[in-house]
């Protein structure tokens, strides 16, 4: 949502926008974290994050 509203803005002032979201939930445990609260959660998050930066910076440099 926020990413929407975001690219609404920079639409109706006609600035160039391009959004990478980065996922954290999803089905099933890929890396069969051990059973702890919230574990999964902060793991796959930064993990999404990541990746979200990584695909950035990439972006970034090829441009």
């Amino acid at each position: 949502m926020e990413t929407a509203a975001v690219a609404r803005i920079a639409t109706e002032k006609r600035i160039p926008f391009i959004a990478f979201r980065g996922v954290s939930d999803g089905r099933g445990d890929p890396l069969m974290l051990p059973p702890i609260p919230y574990l999964q959660f902060v793991v796959y998050h930064q993990l999404a994050a990541d990746n979200a930066a990584t695909a950035t910076l990439a972006l970034l440099a090829a441009w």
